[in-house]
């Protein structure tokens, strides 16, 4: 049950449609709570486009993405290498303030999820901050090859007790996704706090 290929075989048409999509609510509210230049875990980095705008403001960065045609476009994009790993390899300890993980963990079958949730509490110091979204809705969809595992706002707080205290949970419209739109044309997102 993996994603990956649509990712491999669609990467520039995926740049095509997200290079340019506007997020700058999104990194306005993850920052907030982010410290200034710190270091970010950019998870699942897609084609890089959020990885150059941390760049741009001055924030370490790195990034990785299962895909690697995507690692290519992202390195390509951001001037550096782009880790080609899974989240199944994260193992790092201690090592970032800060864990992006936009549109990326919602091919994380459920099963899977607590424990990606468990790597990611490994990989940020004492407070660090989180921040993911969901397609918005309670089930898993296989949609133009891909799986999305969908989350609403009582779904992800099972998957976070004892790692993470959610911050902020709220929705925002799903105006961007044309390929794969949620059921109710929204995203789940998430800031939360490493316990």
């Amino acid at each position: 049950m993996c994603s990956v290929d649509y990712y491999n075989q669609n990467s520039q048409s995926f740049y095509d449609r997200t290079i340019y999509a506007n997020v700058q609510d999104l990194y306005d509210k993850f920052l907030k709570y982010a410290p200034a230049q710190c270091c970010i875990l950019d998870a699942g980095c897609g084609v890089g486009r959020d990885s150059k705008f941390f760049l741009n403001q001055g924030y370490d960065v790195v990034a990785f993405d299962g895909s690697l045609e995507m690692t290519k476009i992202a390195s390509n994009l951001i001037g550096k290498d782009v880790l080609h790993m899974f989240f199944q390899d994260i193992n790092f300890s201690a090592e970032f303030d800060a864990i992006w993980a936009s549109a990326s963990l919602l091919h994380v079958p459920y099963q899977d999820l607590r424990g990606i949730i468990q790597r990611f509490h490994n990989a940020l110091v004492p407070s660090g901050i989180l921040y993911a979204s969901f397609k918005y809705g309670t089930f898993m969809r296989h949609i133009d090859n891909r799986f999305f595992f969908d989350m609403d706002e009582s779904t992800i707080k099972t998957y976070l007790e004892g790692l993470f205290e959610p911050i902020k949970i709220w929705k925002t419209a799903d105006d961007r996704s044309k390929v794969a739109a949620s059921p109710d044309k929204s995203w789940l997102n998430l800031i939360a706090r490493r316990i």
